[in-house]
């Protein structure tokens, strides 16, 4: 997991308004608090930055898995949620629409199998779900 944050850090602090430390540091502190790992395969990391309007969505697939806890050692899929405290409501409308993309039964199958980055966001924005 570690090396994941420092990934995920290494791509979000051009984006972001906080440094690959900063991100880092949140990651863990919220990881700290309970796992994000909804399930052995999925994990869900978030944190809340300071300043407004800012929210992003990172995913990640991980072919040998992440191990996030120990009831989530091997996670395949994740989507990391960057958002400032007002846009807030944007964090839970993506918690549930993933939620409801990812009971698909042949999400994990179609996450394992997807052939490029463009496949898997594809994956994330044409699944149906309630709007």
């Amino acid at each position: 997991r570690d090396a994941f944050f420092a990934q995920v850090a290494q791509e979000m602090s051009h984006r972001v308004s906080l440094d690959e430390a900063q991100i880092i540091q949140l990651l863990n502190e919220r990881e700290a608090e309970g796992s994000t790992a909804f399930s052995p395969f999925i994990a869900v990391p978030h944190i809340i930055m300071p300043g407004e309007g800012e929210f992003h969505l990172l995913l990640a697939r991980c072919h040998t898995g992440i191990a996030f806890s120990d009831e989530a050692p091997e996670v395949k899929a994740v989507f990391v949620i960057f958002g400032t405290a007002d846009t807030r409501h944007l964090h839970l409308k993506a918690l549930a629409a993933i939620a409801q993309i990812v009971r698909s039964k042949a999400f994990k199958e179609r996450w394992m199998q997807a052939d490029s980055p463009q496949h898997l966001q594809d994956l994330l924005l044409l699944s149906p779900r309630k709007r």
